[in-house]
């Protein structure tokens, strides 16, 4: 979700490793991909959003990760989900908004990721395009 020139993520620090991801996980059985999306938001980051169009596609070796745009409804940001229980000195999260500017520079896993975002933010009308993780 991009708002106001930022981009929604969750910061984290795992093992001294500092990197950044884009809100996700994994599809219940009887939802539909945008349903997966507006619950994984709603329980990592606290927000209702509006699912809209998928951006892209990415193939990585466990999977293949959608990336929609979303609109923010709705709700105060604020941690939750797994991540919130797993705090600890040696895995912390952080629900951020990163300028979009900065997101060049930043360690994003996978880093195919922030390509995508960054093909998105160039071109917000292109197509749905397809990455791999190489």
């Amino acid at each position: 979700m991009v708002k106001d020139g930022k981009l929604l993520v969750m910061h984290q620090i795992v093992k001294g490793e500092d990197f950044y991801t884009i809100p996700g996980g994994s599809w219940e059985l009887g939802e539909t991909l945008e349903q997966t999306c507006k619950r994984e938001i709603k329980e990592e980051f606290g927000v209702e959003v509006k699912v809209n169009k998928l951006v892209f596609l990415l193939d990585t070796t466990t999977r293949i990760a959608f990336y929609f745009k979303c609109d923010y409804l709705g709700g105060e940001i604020a941690l939750g989900g797994p991540e919130k229980s797993r705090m600890n000195k040696d895995e912390q999260y952080y629900v951020e908004w990163l300028e979009t500017t900065k997101i060049t520079g930043a360690n994003f896993i996978p880093a195919q990721a922030k390509e995508g975002v960054l093909r998105f933010l160039a071109e917000p009308e292109k197509p749905t395009f397809f990455l791999e993780n190489n």
